[in-house]
């Protein structure tokens, strides 16, 4: 009782009439949620109250069951279910990422490119008083010494 090459290839051959029948009705996950773990993805929310991380790792946990459910589902009314309660939960976290997606940190300003004094010497020249400031104050002194009520003059 030998079997050919072909008899036996066919005879070791698996075929899943379930999975073949059953049409892919989930989504494909946003953006924002695919390829999280669960470390990654509370990583990804540490930026937002307790309250909010909370909220969208139960959502998360929903997310996933209804879409394991889905795809294990006995039949397509039960698979559609469980793909559209997936769907609604999904919407709803990603709208919750959103609306509380941490604002941007305002960008500090680098400083300007060193274009003033360098060392010490360059730095006393630089804050040394000019000679044309103290003749222009000398001669408002001047000026208010001859108004009345002298330097009280405001």
């Amino acid at each position: 009782m030998s079997l050919s090459l072909g008899e036996a290839r066919q005879s070791h051959t698996i075929i899943s009439f379930g999975a073949a029948s059953k049409p892919t009705i989930l989504r494909t996950l946003h953006p924002l949620l695919q390829g999280h773990t669960d470390r990654t993805f509370a990583e990804y929310l540490s930026g937002r109250s307790v309250a909010v991380q909370d909220k969208a790792r139960e959502k998360r946990v929903c997310l996933i069951y209804a879409r394991e459910r889905a795809k294990d589902a006995p039949n397509a009314g039960i698979a559609k279910a469980y793909a559209q309660t997936a769907n609604e939960v999904e919407d709803e976290l990603v709208a919750l990422l959103h609306a509380t997606r941490p604002a941007d940190p305002v960008p500090f300003p680098e400083p300007p490119a060193a274009s003033g004094p360098q060392t010490l010497d360059e730095l006393l020249e630089h804050s040394a008083p000019q000679v044309r400031g103290l003749r222009l104050a000398s001669f408002l002194r001047f000026c208010t010494d001859l108004l009345p009520g002298g330097r009280d003059v405001h």
